[in-house]
């Protein structure tokens, strides 16, 4: 018997493209595989700091989408009696119409709620988080309202009374305590206190993240959709400021014109 030596058959390229193929798609599947295992480490080592800068993050925006749309709808129902007691007409100018703002007041209230869910687990004992925003806003009016008249007994009735500089000191030292309590339930929602962050806390961020994305996400685009509305009433306050100027210029000339047409004098420029 003889060797026999085979020769390549015709499919032999089509089977070395496949494998070449088959090939760069299992380094890309690995390469894929392992970038994610590496940026769910990263999270995981990270959930302390990525925590508190999101949900902080969020949670200022809410709050202040929340106050602009309220001073917003104010200041809509303001000019609106001034206009219906003016002329009776619409007013068109900065603020938004009724129906926008009713939307965007209904897109932030779904969204705090979303929040509320979401920082959760995450908040310290005894913390509210963003349901404790009227709270704090109840907190500073009682403040504001109340009188921090002193006792009208501090001493005992056989001592000395203490002297008005130290008085003076007293009233100083409280006032400015009372300052800084106004200023740190001011920035309440930048200083809100976190629970320890536990292994199970980190996984609970893990599967979290994504959607705490998604909330400033939606919050930038509901932000950028309310400017861009204010932009455009502006703009259009802007137009008819200057039809407004042009008319006033055109009839200043023709009573200037008909002014100096009856004494006989002739305005020089």
């Amino acid at each position: 018997m003889g060797i026999v030596v085979s020769s390549p058959t015709p499919t032999s390229p089509f089977f070395l493209t496949t494998g070449i193929i088959g090939l760069v798609s299992f380094v890309f599947t690995l390469a894929t595989f392992l970038r994610v295992v590496w940026v769910n480490l990263m999270t995981l080592q990270e959930a302390e700091h990525e925590v508190h800068g999101y949900l902080t993050d969020i949670r200022t925006e809410i709050l202040e989408e929340r106050a602009n749309l309220r001073t917003m709808r104010k200041g809509m129902k303001k000019h609106k009696r001034f206009a219906r007691g003016e002329n009776g007409g619409s007013y068109l100018g900065m603020e938004l119409d009724d129906v926008s703002l009713k939307t965007m007041g209904d897109a932030v209230r779904h969204l705090s709620k979303r929040f509320k869910e979401l920082e959760k687990p995450f908040l310290a004992e005894g913390e509210m988080g963003i349901a404790g925003a009227n709270g704090h806003g109840n907190k500073n009016r009682r403040r504001r309202n109340s009188s921090a008249s002193p006792d009208r007994y501090d001493h005992a009735a056989y001592s000395s009374p203490p002297e008005r500089s130290s008085r003076r000191h007293s009233r100083n030292d409280e006032k400015d305590h009372d300052d800084n309590e106004i200023d740190d339930d001011a920035f309440w929602a930048q200083r809100t206190r976190y629970a320890a962050f536990t292994p199970g806390k980190r996984f609970i961020w893990l599967r979290k993240k994504a959607e705490a994305q998604q909330i400033l996400e939606a919050m930038t685009r509901l932000q950028t959709r309310r400017i861009a509305r204010q932009v455009g009433g502006m703009a259009v306050l802007m137009h008819e400021y200057g039809c407004g100027t042009l008319e006033v210029r055109e009839m200043v000339g023709r009573i200037d014109e008909r002014v100096g047409r009856v004494l006989g004098v002739r305005r020089v420029e």
